[in-house]
């Protein structure tokens, strides 16, 4: 079996899976597309080119509020240690006039999030968004001069820091309970590929419940090769969740956010009708038995 996923940057978690055969041992065979974009993502979704991605949480309010058919399926850390990051020679954001914000999407995810960030810092009428793609790309513009500020996540913070970047502040300082990224699937491909989408989860279940039992050594060494060294270790390690389950608090969570920031949306569905928990539940409950 193959199952088609979607990532920005390939997860500690997939990494731990892949490394230990576990994707192996369920039979399946993971096609992985780095995808450039939230936009690139969405539509590879609704189309049906990638059954499953990683991706953020908040994404599924812009998504599903214009036509897709997206859920939650699955939440893989229990929180994204974002940094927001500064390109070289800027100094700090107190000290500088009007900043360039690079986003993904202007309407979705980490934008968010950036924007309440930047508005707690007393910068709400001194940036500008500029729409560059995913957080490879950003970093890149970053490096380049094309943009002031962004939000990171590791391992590419650390990246930055080495390029002579500096992190302004982090979401698990400012924002403690900030969701971590999600595993989304459409409505469409948990009808197409059952299976195959549980056969991945169960992986994923597998690799998080060796994670939660091992020692820091061991899932340095399964890591090894990944770039997910260092701080960055450090943070995913920090960040293993107890379980794989979606939950709604979730994005109740992101909701209170968006209605922080005066930026929820019209005809977003039932937060209820945007996630699934009967995969990874069926997941658990076989690995009891």
């Amino acid at each position: 079996m193959t199952i088609n996923e979607s990532v920005f940057v390939t997860p500690a978690l997939i990494e731990v899976a892949r490394s230990a055969g576990l994707f192996d041992r369920h039979g399946i065979d993971v096609a992985t597309t780095h995808t450039p974009s939230s936009v690139s993502q969405r539509s590879d979704l609704d189309n049906g080119v990638v059954d499953v991605a990683i991706t953020a949480t908040d994404n599924l309010f812009a998504w599903n509020a214009s036509g897709s058919d997206i859920v939650l399926v699955g939440q893989i850390e229990t929180a994204t240690d974002l940094a927001l990051t500064v390109r070289p020679g800027l100094g700090t954001l107190a000290d500088a006039g009007r900043v360039r914000l690079a986003v993904d999407a202007p309407t979705n995810g980490f934008a968010i999030v950036a924007y309440a960030m930047l508005a707690d810092l007393g910068m709400s009428d001194r940036y500008e968004v500029v729409e560059i793609g995913g957080v490879r790309e950003r970093l890149e513009a970053l490096g380049s001069g094309a943009a002031d500020v962004t939000l990171l996540a590791p391992p590419l913070d650390q990246l930055a820091v080495q390029r002579g970047m500096a992190i302004e502040l982090r979401v698990s300082d400012w924002l403690p309970s900030y969701p971590g990224l999600g595993i989304v699937a459409s409505r469409r491909s948990l009808e197409r590929s059952p299976s195959e989408v549980r056969s991945y989860l169960s992986a994923l279940f597998e690799a998080n419940e060796w994670m939660r039992r091992s020692s820091r050594d061991d899932i340095a060494s399964a890591l090894a090769g990944s770039g997910i060294t260092g701080e960055a270790l450090a943070s995913v390690i920090t960040r293993i969740p107890d379980t794989l389950a979606p939950s709604v608090e979730v994005l109740r969570i992101l909701e209170g956010l968006r209605r922080d920031t005066g930026r929820l949306v019209e005809n977003v569905p039932p937060l209820e009708s945007m996630v699934d928990t009967s995969l990874v539940a069926s997941v658990a409950k076989d690995s009891t038995t």
